[in-house]
C-alpha cells in the first residue's frame, strides 16, 4: 500500500469522525440542570469568607457573598463584604464584580474566569491608602477568585455524571444558572 493510500484512507477517516461529531451535535437532543440561586448560594456560602495575601503584609477577606443572576448572561454577579488589611490597618468595605463561568470537565467544577470588579468602597482610611487599594485591589480579587470554585455539580448520578462529561452552555434562565448538554439515550 502506497502512502498516497495511507493518506486517503486517513483523511476519508478524518471527514467521516467530523461527520459524526457534527451529527451528534445536531441531531442528539439536548438536557440541562437548573441551578436556582438559593442553591448557587449555599455553595458560595461554604466558600467563604476567603483570604488572600500578598507578602503578608497586605491582605483581601471577602466574606458574606450575595448572588446575582442576570437573565440571558453568561456571567453571574456577586456583590460581598470586603477587609482590606494593610500591616495593623484594616479597611472594611463592599464588593461588586461578575465573571464568566468556566467548566472544567470531568470535575465537574465551575470556576469565575474574566472577573470585572463593578462597584469598590472601603471605609476608615485617609483617600490616598483607598486610591492604592483601589488600583491594586481589583486584580488581588481577579487571583483570589479565578483559583476557587464557586459551584461544583455533585453526585452520582447517571445524570449528574453526563453533565460532567458533556456540557455545552451555561447561562441564566428564568433566574436560574442552566446548565444544557447533549443527552445521550434517556
Amino acid at each position: 500500500m502506497s502512502a498516497r493510500h495511507v493518506a486517503i484512507g486517513l483523511g476519508i477517516a478524518a471527514v467521516l469522525t467530523l461527520v459524526g461529531w457534527w451529527a451528534v451535535v445536531a441531531f442528539v437532543p439536548e438536557g440541562f440542570i437548573d441551578i436556582d440561586q438559593a442553591q448557587l448560594q449555599q455553595r458560595l456560602d461554604e466558600r467563604f469568607p476567603q483570604k488572600t495575601c500578598a507578602l503578608g503584609v497586605a491582605c483581601v477577606t471577602l466574606s458574606a457573598p450575595v448572588v446575582t443572576l442576570a437573565e440571558g448572561s453568561p456571567r453571574i454577579g456577586l456583590s460581598a463584604d470586603v477587609l482590606v488589611t494593610l500591616g495593623h490597618r484594616e479597611m472594611p468595605g463592599k464588593v461588586a464584580f461578575s465573571g464568566v463561568l468556566r467548566y472544567v470537565r470531568y470535575q465537574g467544577d465551575f470556576f469565575l474566569d474574566e472577573v470585572q470588579v463593578d462597584n469598590f468602597s472601603l471605609t476608615g482610611f485617609p483617600p490616598e491608602f483607598v486610591q492604592v487599594v483601589q488600583v491594586r485591589g481589583p486584580a488581588v480579587l481577579r487571583r483570589a477568585l479565578e483559583g476557587h470554585p464557586v459551584y461544583s455539580l455533585k453526585g452520582d448520578s447517571a445524570r449528574a455524571a453526563l453533565a460532567k462529561l458533556a456540557v455545552r452552555d451555561v447561562k441564566v434562565v428564568n433566574g436560574k444558572l442552566r446548565v444544557t448538554f447533549l443527552r445521550f439515550g434517556g
